[in-house]
C-alpha cells in the first residue's frame, strides 16, 4: 500500500504530514483496565490547558483548523475529530466507547490535538489518494448514511473514499473481525516531526498492549513550488 497526495490539493494546503501506523494480530475483543485512568490523566491535561483559554487559540488546533479552510472546509462547522474529542472531555462528557482500538486512538488524538483516522487495511483497495473531494464524491460515514466529500480533505482508495478527517466511512470501519489497522493523523506541514512523533509514540504504546506494530513512520508533502 502507497500513499499518494492529488497535486491540486497539494497546492491549496501547502504541505502535510501523515503520522501512519500499521498494526496486525489485533485483538479487539480485549478490554483494557488503564483506560479510565489513561483518559482521567488526559482529561485533567486538557482541563488544566485551556483552563484560561479556548481550544481555537491553540496554536495546533488553529493550524489545523487553517488546513481545513485551505480547501474550502469550514472547521466550526464540520469539526475536526480532535477538536470535537476536546470540547467533549472540556464539558464533562464521556467519550463514546468503540472498541479498544478506537478508544485509545481517541485519547491520543485528543491528547495531541491532531485528528486521526482508524481503517481495516483489508477493506481498503489498492493504494491510498489524500485528495479534495468532488461534487459528486459521497461515502457511507459509520453514524451517518451519506456524507458529501465536496470540498473536504479525503482519503480514497480504488473504490472511493473511505474517510477524512471528521468521519470515518462505514466500509472499512474496524468490527470484531479486524485483524490488521491503519492509523492515520492528519498533520499539518508547520508542526514539527517531533510533536508527530510523540503522537505516534504514545499511539504505539497503546496499541502494543493488545496488537503488533508493524510500521509507524511519517509521509511528508510539501509544495515545493513555494
Amino acid at each position: 500500500m502507497e500513499f499518494y497526495i492529488n497535486h491540486d490539493t497539494l497546492q491549496k494546503i501547502k504541505g502535510i504530514k501523515l503520522g501512519i501506523l500499521k498494526a496486525s494480530d489485533i485483538d479487539l475483543a480485549s478490554s483494557n483496565p488503564d483506560f479510565e485512568r489513561e483518559f482521567n490523566t488526559i482529561k485533567k491535561f486538557l482541563l488544566k490547558k485551556f483552563k484560561d483559554k479556548r481550544p481555537a487559540e491553540d496554536e495546533t488546533v488553529s493550524l489545523v483548523r487553517r488546513m481545513y479552510r485551505a480547501v474550502g472546509w469550514e472547521p466550526t462547522r464540520y469539526r475536526p475529530s480532535s477538536e470535537a474529542l476536546i470540547r467533549r472531555i472540556l464539558k464533562g462528557n464521556p467519550l463514546y466507547r468503540i472498541n479498544i482500538a478506537v478508544d485509545f486512538g481517541n485519547l491520543v488524538s485528543a491528547r495531541f490535538h491532531l485528528p486521526m483516522g482508524l481503517y481495516d487495511t483489508a477493506k481498503i483497495i489498492g493504494n491510498v489518494t489524500l485528495d479534495t473531494g468532488k461534487k459528486e464524491e459521497t461515502y457511507e460515514g459509520i453514524n451517518k448514511p451519506l456524507i458529501h466529500a465536496e470540498n473536504k480533505l479525503i482519503l480514497k482508495d480504488n473504490k472511493g473514499v473511505f474517510g477524512n478527517p471528521t468521519a470515518d466511512s462505514k466500509r472499512t470501519s474496524l468490527n470484531d473481525n479486524t485483524k490488521e489497522a491503519l492509523a492515520v493523523f492528519f498533520c499539518p506541514y508547520d508542526i514539527e516531526d517531533a510533536y508527530l512523533d510523540e503522537t505516534l509514540d504514545l499511539l504505539q504504546e497503546y496499541f502494543e498492549q493488545f496488537a503488533i506494530v508493524d510500521f509507524r513512520g511519517i509521509k511528508q508533502y510539501k509544495n515545493i513550488a513555494l
